[in-house]
C-alpha cells in the first residue's frame, strides 16, 4: 500500500479548514485524506471503492465529492483524487525516509570497514605467552637498586 506509515497533522489548521463542511462531509474528508496517504497521495477516482470505504451510497458521494471539489480540499489528477497539503508532507516525508535510508547505509558500511580491519588484525601472528614472558626477563645482575635519598 503506501510508502509513509504515518504523517504530520496540525490539527489546529484541519479545524479552521473543515469550519464550513458539515459533519458528513466532515467524516468522508477526512477518511478520503486517510486514503490520500495510505496511497502516497493519489487515490484512484473510483467512485465504487470509495463509496465502499466510506459506506454511504453513490449519490451521496458524488455529493460531497462536488463540494469538496468546489472549496478546494480536494483535486483530480490523472484520474486520481489528490489534496495540496497531502502532496506536501508526502513528499517531505519521502525524503525523510530516504535520508535516514542512507544514514544507515553509511553506519553500516563503516561499521563493515572497521571490523574488516579487526579481522585482519587478529589475522596477525602474535607471540604465545611463554614467548611474550621470556622476551621481557632482565637478570638481576643489570638492575639498578633504587636510590635512596637521605
Amino acid at each position: 500500500m503506501g510508502f509513509l506509515k504515518w504523517h504530520k497533522r496540525d490539527h489546529n489548521a484541519a479545524l479552521r479548514g473543515m469550519m464550513m463542511l458539515t459533519l458528513e462531509e466532515r467524516g468522508a474528508y477526512n477518511t478520503i485524506l486517510d486514503l490520500i496517504y495510505a496511497h502516497d497521495g493519489a487515490l484512484e477516482d473510483t467512485p465504487r471503492e470509495i463509496c465502499h470505504a466510506l459506506n454511504c451510497n453513490i449519490r451521496t458521494w458524488r455529493r460531497i465529492k462536488v463540494r469538496l471539489l468546489e472549496l478546494g480540499k480536494l483535486y483530480v489528477h490523472a484520474g486520481c483524487l489528490r489534496n495540496q497539503r497531502a502532496d506536501d508532507e508526502i513528499r517531505n516525508g519521502q525524503s525523510l525516509v530516504k535520508l535516514s535510508q542512507n544514514k544507515a547505509r553509511k553506519r553500516w558500511a563503516t561499521y563493515n570497514e572497521i571490523k574488516a580491519l579487526g579481522d585482519a588484525a587478529a589475522m596477525l601472528t602474535t607471540t604465545t605467552k611463554k614467548e611474550s614472558l621470556s622476551a621481557n626477563v632482565v637478570p638481576l645482575s643489570t638492575q639498578r637498586a633504587p636510590d635512596k635519598k637521605k
